[in-house]
């Protein structure tokens, strides 16, 4: 649907540019690289939160007003940085902005509502591949952005947040005109604890998310202490965003193939690889760049794989609360990693936040090895259903117990 693209689109420039401005833009109000983390680790928590209240107005008004609502709220945010011009406000403000990235993130889910199960993968990758452009398009403008801000009056990369503002305004102007298909309104289902599946999906999006923005987060500090100028910077966050995107219709393709078990499982070996070699290129920009499009890549096939997860065999009215819970789960590891970033590079180095990327990213491999070994069990230990009796037989029928042992659907 193409508001929507568009709208993901102008969603992913607003995200992307505020995004790479807020580490700087705190460093540069802060006066200190410790507090260069903080903005980021803000920014998913306000997501975590936004994303249950974007949930619930789901399955109340449907779900292109809830998306609407993020970006109106992320509009608000950027405004706040844009006014108060200190970190207090910075802070606040991400804060707010946090709804605009739960929004973008959200928007994928849109797409996938009408897809067939063993589709879902491909339809969010379309979604995901509109976001790429505004997303790779944004960080690239940093130096006009800084450029605007000086002229407004404005410390230089609040010029960003000024952008920001108008490209949220104008996504949630799209997504108002979106139709609410039937099932985003239906009452939702009492709340019944997640399955199997669904804790694994937790999990992967959980952990991915953590390792991309834990290494990440300080990557354009890094890059700056080593001499890079603020256009090379834009740029390697640029390819990092298009290795986060791009790849979307391969990682759809290959989890709709493979199934999403083995998908979270090559995720996980290549976000480990891509730590590993962020760690080991730590004073060789080059090198670095390049670990961090791998660290993208392996967090796009991440996030298809674990979402699809998440919500298999879901029906459509119970959807929006299990993605909500994604999408907090992404956001309290993420959080959690953004904010002990800067922590761990003023003591350690860059090398060694990388290196406990890398130790956390094995694990993904580890929670898919694992949903492996319990899927297979399961199948061994389901019986085969009992074949029809003729009539009039005798024998007496099944409990609804046994029934439900034979392998009719929960």
């Amino acid at each position: 649907m193409l508001p929507l693209r568009i709208a993901s689109l102008l969603g992913g420039f607003a995200q992307s540019l505020g995004g790479a401005a807020a580490a700087l833009l705190a460093r540069d109000l802060g006066g200190s690289d410790a507090v260069a983390g903080l903005p980021q680790a803000l920014l998913v928590v306000g997501s975590a939160v936004a994303a249950l209240g974007m949930s619930a107005l789901t399955r109340r008004f449907g779900r292109p007003a809830a998306l609407a609502a993020g970006m109106a709220v992320a509009t608000g945010g950027s405004v706040v940085v844009v006014v108060a011009g200190d970190l207090l406000g910075l802070l606040a403000g991400t804060v707010l902005l946090g709804a605009g990235t739960a929004a973008v993130m959200l928007a994928r889910y849109a797409a996938a509502d009408g897809a067939p199960e063993g589709q879902r993968g491909r339809a969010m990758a379309g979604v995901l591949v509109a976001t790429t452009v505004g997303a790779v398009a944004g960080p690239n403008l940093l130096v006009p952005s800084d450029a605007l801000g000086r002229a407004l009056g404005l410390p230089g990369l609040a010029g960003a947040y000024v952008v920001a503002a108008l490209c949220f305004a104008g996504s949630a102007a799209l997504l108002l005109v979106l139709p609410a298909r039937p099932a985003d309104v239906e009452p939702a289902p009492s709340a019944v604890a997640p399955g199997g599946t669904a804790v694994r999906g937790l999990a992967v999006l959980a952990l991915a998310n953590l390792v991309m923005v834990g290494v990440m987060t300080m990557a354009p500090v890094h890059l700056h202490h080593l001499g890079v100028g603020l256009g090379a910077i834009g740029l390697v966050v640029s390819l990092h965003i298009a290795g986060m995107f791009a790849p979307a219709p391969l990682s759809g393709r290959l989890t709709d193939r493979w199934g999403p078990v083995p998908a979270a499982a090559l995720a996980g070996a290549v976000l480990t690889g891509s730590a590993l070699l962020a760690a080991a290129g730590a004073g060789a920009p080059i090198v670095l760049s390049g670990a961090l499009v791998l660290l993208g890549v392996g967090w796009n096939l991440g996030l298809v794989a674990g979402s699809t997860l998440l919500t298999a065999g879901v029906p459509a009215a119970q959807r929006p609360g299990r993605e909500g819970w994604g999408e907090v789960a992404m956001g309290v590891a993420a959080g959690g990693g953004g904010a002990a970033s800067g922590a761990v590079v003023s003591g350690g180095g860059y090398g060694l936040l990388a290196s406990a990327g890398a130790a956390v990213a094995a694990l993904v491999v580890a929670v898919a090895w694992r949903a492996g070994v319990s899927g297979r069990s399961a199948g061994r230990r389901a019986p085969a259903p009992s074949p029809p009796r003729p009539r009039g037989s005798s024998a007496a029928p099944s409990s609804p117990a046994r029934r439900g042992a034979a392998g009719s659907p929960r």
